[in-house]
């Protein structure tokens, strides 16, 4: 994968360009990821994660809005390896997750 500077990006593309703000955290084994983009939108529930983790990933990247909402994790340790099993790259979350300590062993991106 190659790597692509944040502020390069933004001095090519100053008018459609958006920068997140950097609230996000690195927790996988993987700590650089990219693919195509396959999503989910759940409330204080995980089974649409699983679901999506357990079809063949083929190196795309799971976006999970989870609302920002810190009452249910929506992936952990389990789902983490059903994801690096099935070829994921990576799990994007915006919500929480648990298991982080064994998250950091699986071979994917969190």
């Amino acid at each position: 994968m190659r790597s692509v500077k944040t502020a390069d990006l933004c001095d090519l593309y100053p008018p459609e360009l958006e920068v997140a703000i950097p609230l996000l955290r690195s927790y996988g084994g993987i700590k650089t990821f990219s693919g195509q983009i396959a999503t989910v939108q759940v409330v204080n529930d995980n089974v649409l994660v699983r679901q999506a983790l357990e079809e063949q990933g083929n190196g795309r990247v799971l976006v999970v809005d989870g609302g920002g909402s810190l009452e249910c994790a929506l992936v952990g340790d389990q789902l983490a390896e059903i994801g690096a099993r099935n070829g994921w790259a990576g799990i994007v979350i915006y919500g929480c997750i648990r298991d982080s300590e064994a998250i950091a062993n699986v071979p994917i991106g969190v």
